[in-house]
């Protein structure tokens, strides 16, 4: 099925006109303010011979006057990799401070299918061994393939309440449905705070942080923190970004709530116009009177993105993770301790699109060991949704 769509997207590039008829088509209709009708065949160069800043330039600016902030920014952002010189670097910077200061409105929606091959994320095997003894498990603790409906959105309100200065208000959803409910999770997250960009290569936000959730249909926690970010420009291409969290989660039905300490640190650099590569790291600290939820989760990923000639793009994500709980397990006789690796591969490809969305196809495959034997287990899933980096 991938590969009848891929060759559906091929045919559709074959179709375009040649590449400097187009060039000066666009051009020409840009000129008279054509942005909708010049759009295809900017999208269309940029698929063809995406390192061309010129095309990449173009395309990103007939998005900014349609409105189309966020994949104008997407544009802009890669054009910071290319070859440009003073000039153009400076008008591309100017376009990006434009970019953030008008959007007053913005929001999201991703909906996704994700089928897993072990979606309980527990051992597959019938029986472990405890303290030299094997034990049948019970048919609920062995991992069971499963198939979940995702979807993600948000809305951010961030009125200006001076140069430099703005209030956010936003409202995230992450949904997650599955016709087993113990996999079932709904989260509902607010936010409230305030945004700082003087310096065009410097941003700051803080506020507040509430939210809600259910797990398998019932009720789990509400959870009030604060929350902080920060992101500056390193050299000409490269972006550092900082975020920290402190929250506690109230949660139900006699259950002890959890303080939680969140840091991470990201750095992604772009290169060529079309590729990019990025690094980051993250610290979770849980504190909780039910010991086997205390502990300790440090994370590592490693990324890079890469637009190929004809308009496929491809993005590569490693990640590893130790989760350490402080609490001994009343079975096993432990401190549970997990080490999970992962690894994430994308596609989507910029001919064939839905609107200003394109279908993304991602395979991931998951293994974590733990001294815990029922949390042993590996997982591959493949889930189809959508995205706006084209």
């Amino acid at each position: 099925m991938f590969g009848l769509c891929l060759l559906l997207m091929l045919g559709q590039a074959n179709a375009q006109p040649p590449e400097g008829e187009a060039w000066q088509v666009a051009l020409r209709l840009k000129s008279t303010g054509a942005h909708v009708q010049s759009l295809p065949l900017l999208e269309g160069l940029v698929a063809k011979d995406p390192t061309n800043k010129n095309y990449r330039y173009e395309l990103a600016l007939a998005l900014y006057h349609l409105g189309r902030d966020a994949r104008s920014k997407y544009h802009f952002n890669r054009l910071l990799g290319a070859e440009l010189n003073t000039g153009q670097r400076q008008l591309v910077n100017s376009m990006i401070v434009k970019l953030n200061a008008r959007k007053v409105w913005s929001g999201y929606l991703n909906f996704n299918i994700l089928p897993e091959s072990n979606g309980t994320k527990q051992t597959e095997g019938q029986v472990v061994i405890v303290g030299g003894f094997p034990l049948q498990l019970d048919d609920a603790a062995i991992g069971k393939p499963a198939v979940s409906a995702l979807l993600n959105a948000g809305v951010t309100y961030a009125p200006t309440l001076k140069p430099g200065v703005k209030a956010k208000f936003s409202l995230n959803a992450h949904l997650k449905y599955s016709s087993q409910e113990v996999l079932r999770d709904y989260q509902l997250i607010g936010r409230a705070g305030l945004s700082f960009n003087r310096d065009p290569l410097k941003y700051w936000e803080g506020g507040v942080k509430l939210g809600t959730r259910m797990i398998a249909d019932d009720p789990y926690s509400d959870t009030l923190g604060l929350y902080f970010h920060h992101a500056r420009r390193v050299g000409d291409a490269g972006t550092l970004r900082v975020g920290s969290e402190v929250s506690r989660a109230f949660r139900r039905y006699g259950r002890a709530d959890i303080d939680r300490m969140f840091l991470n640190i990201g750095y992604q650099q772009q290169i060529g116009g079309n590729a990019s590569a990025s690094v980051n790291a993250f610290v979770d600290v849980s504190s909780t009177d039910q010991a086997v939820s205390d502990g300790l989760r440090q994370g590592l990923s490693l990324s890079g993105s890469y637009s190929f000639d004809g308009g496929l793009t491809a993005s590569v994500t490693l990640r590893g993770e130790i989760d350490r709980r402080s609490g001994i397990s009343p079975i096993f006789g432990v401190a549970r301790k997990d080490h999970k690796v992962g690894l994430d591969l994308s596609l989507h490809h910029t001919n064939f699109t839905i609107g200003s969305l394109a279908p993304q196809i991602r395979f991931a495959i998951e293994k974590n060991n733990s001294n815990i034997p029922v949390a042993n287990y590996l997982n591959r899933s493949v889930s189809i949704g959508v995205t706006r980096k084209f």
